[in-house]
């Protein structure tokens, strides 16, 4: 035994390898846990009926980015089983013209917004709105799921953050054995961003064999134009082999090329996404395309959830309080769960539960 060990079985009265085999270990099965169907409803068993003729307004964090746009899609298809319309406003990724489209939104008169965007960048706005008794509601727009009336906020419909940063750190762990070196990507103008990098960061640091070489700040609305130098300055500094993990999979569009025309083989870079957008689900289609996983969110379902969080609201009633588990979807379930359409559709029937809640037949 080494006199590391022999320090550390008398500091702690555990060596150390054996505390970094329990960390490997807790991954695996976290990680094996994750990969599951999900095949049970856990959420709401009834609801009030809905009130005719209600107008909600979707203010869209960013149109180009495909969990933002499909949120909208799917809550005016939503709406328009109980006779509600939904209008889109594009909020254009920053938070400046998030406050634009929202006093937008206001000026509509609506009985609801919807909102993926920070709350708390928003306050003044929503405060404005608040005090017209407009009824706000939250897709990604605080840390963690739950109510925020602090913020204004009815309810805030998210997987939680803490388990999804987590689970992504897991996967990592589990993959390289507790080795993994690793970039967390982060967009800290959301606050659910960084609370889901935090989680990652934190759980990471507990592998004692693993290493945070880097933890990084970029805004989302600007991967475009960012991504390319972030990834080449990774590769040149770190070199592989290579975790990077971001809190949304549209970075990886950006990062991609750079690794296949560097020359990069695809598992010396490996890719740690989440949101599970259609190209992150194309990606991990293909294989090979660096992309290993994604902690998906099941965005039709909290489109659903945030129509009757509004209902709730409108009957005034307590939110449902409900949080759909983290998926995690990777090269060998990828065809599962509504992977095959490239999107997170949870075998729980929810749509029939929200129906049936509703009274619609």
């Amino acid at each position: 035994m080494t006199m590391a060990v022999l320090l550390s079985v008398g500091a702690a009265g555990l060596p150390s390898f054996a505390r970094a085999d329990s960390i490997v270990d807790e991954a695996k099965a976290a990680v094996a846990k994750y990969v599951g169907i999900q095949s049970e409803w856990l959420g709401p068993t009834s609801a009030p009926k809905p009130q005719a003729g209600k107008q909600i307004v979707y203010l869209s964090g960013d149109e180009n980015i495909d969990t933002s746009h499909e949120y909208g899609v799917y809550m005016q298809e939503a709406a328009s089983k109980i006779g509600w319309k939904v209008t889109v406003i594009d909020g254009k990724g920053s938070p400046t013209s998030w406050l634009a489209a929202f006093n937008q939104a206001i000026a509509l008169k609506p009985d609801g917004i919807a909102i993926f965007a920070d709350a708390a960048s928003l306050q003044d706005p929503i405060k404005k709105a608040r005090a017209q008794n407009i009824v706000i509601v939250g897709l990604h727009a605080a840390g963690i799921p739950g109510p925020f009336p602090d913020l204004g906020v009815f309810f805030n419909i998210q997987g939680d953050p803490r388990n999804v940063g987590k689970a992504q750190a897991e996967w990592a762990i589990a993959d390289s054995d507790g080795k993994a070196r690793v970039v967390v990507l982060t967009h800290n103008e959301y606050k659910i961003a960084e609370t889901k990098s935090t989680a990652t960061k934190t759980m990471l640091e507990k592998c004692s064999g693993c290493q945070v070489l880097e933890y990084a700040n970029s805004p989302a609305s600007e991967a475009d134009q960012r991504m390319a130098q972030l990834t080449t300055s990774w590769i040149q500094r770190f070199g592989p082999p290579l975790y990077i993990t971001s809190v949304g999979d549209n970075d990886f569009d950006f990062a991609v090329p750079v690794l296949r025309n560097g020359g990069i083989a695809p598992g010396q870079v490996k890719l740690i996404g989440a949101d599970g957008t259609r190209s992150a689900y194309d990606r991990l289609h293909k294989g090979n395309a660096y992309q290993e996983m994604t902690v998906s969110e099941p965005v039709e379902l909290q489109a659903y959830q945030a129509i009757d969080e509004f209902n709730r609201a409108f009957n005034d009633q307590p939110p449902s309080g409900f949080v759909q588990p983290p998926y995690l979807v990777t090269t060998s379930n990828v065809n599962k769960e509504g992977g095959e359409k490239n999107v997170f559709i949870p075998s729980n029937n929810y749509k029939e539960h929200y129906l049936s809640n509703w009274g619609v037949k």
